[in-house]
């Protein structure tokens, strides 16, 4: 399995903090937030991490003592606690955002893929969480799968619908998708679903972003719902976690 973790971010609800480290290299219970999450990756097995940077990306490149390989991209090798990871890292001159970061990272030889027609999900974290939710759950078969969580009190109207069946509706989208005569069915079924915020935790198939890319050939989403297919309100199933398998 294969990862990647947003760390690009300026960081701004952290300032002063963020005006001279990157938030995902603040620490948290003695260690960045960044290795956290590495050694949680570690533990499922996951032997090659894709990081994007922007903001202060030379602390994080510092940090890891990255050099360039002999494809030309940043490289490090991290040890956790009983083997190594291989971290690549996607370096963002000016800032892509969520979507744009994550094709650009697509795009890197043997990175976040094997190779162009290799189609396995990934598993996609942004740096600046604190994770603990349980990562050996079943991976989505569709396009994408989303970990949800109760909404915070400074976020009550939360991020996406969750449906009774498991399915995550993107209500933003709802008037572009009015030709999806199948969905409109469902539509009173989702609505008596709960809404939810999203952790930070997704598991993506490969197909979403070449789809979002074929679609929008000057793609560079600034957000998740960028790299929503056109043709479909419906992202995946989705697990409600319980309070022992919490992201927030």
């Amino acid at each position: 399995m294969r990862a990647m973790i947003l760390a690009a971010g300026f960081g701004t609800r952290m300032r002063p903090l963020t005006d001279h480290t990157p938030k995902p290299l603040l620490e948290v219970a003695g260690l960045p937030l960044l290795e956290h999450h590495l050694l949680r990756l570690e533990a499922i097995d996951v032997d090659k991490v894709v990081i994007n940077v922007g903001h202060l990306a030379d602390r994080i490149l510092s940090h890891f003592a990255a050099k360039p390989n002999a494809k030309g991209q940043l490289e490090a090798c991290w040890q956790g606690r009983k083997r190594r990871l291989t971290l690549i890292f996607s370096r963002e001159e000016t800032p892509l955002e969520t979507g744009g970061g994550i094709a650009r990272a697509l795009s890197l030889s043997d990175a976040l893929t094997q190779d162009a027609g290799d189609d396995t999900p990934f598993l996609l974290i942004n740096g600046d969480v604190w994770c603990d939710v349980d990562l050996t759950a079943d991976q989505p078969q569709a396009l994408a799968g989303l970990v949800l969580v109760d909404n915070p009190p400074h976020h009550p109207e939360g991020d996406f619908l969750l449906t009774p069946t498991g399915i995550v509706k993107d209500e933003a989208g709802a008037e572009s998708d009015e030709q999806n005569e199948k969905e409109e069915k469902d539509e009173q079924e989702e609505q008596a679903g709960s809404r939810l915020t999203f952790s930070g935790v997704s598991w993506l198939s490969p197909r979403l972003i070449r789809r979002a890319i074929a679609e929008t050939p000057a793609y560079q989403g600034p957000a998740w719902r960028s790299a929503r297919p056109a043709s479909s309100r419906r992202l995946d199933r989705c697990r409600h976690p319980t309070a022992s398998g919490r992201a927030g």
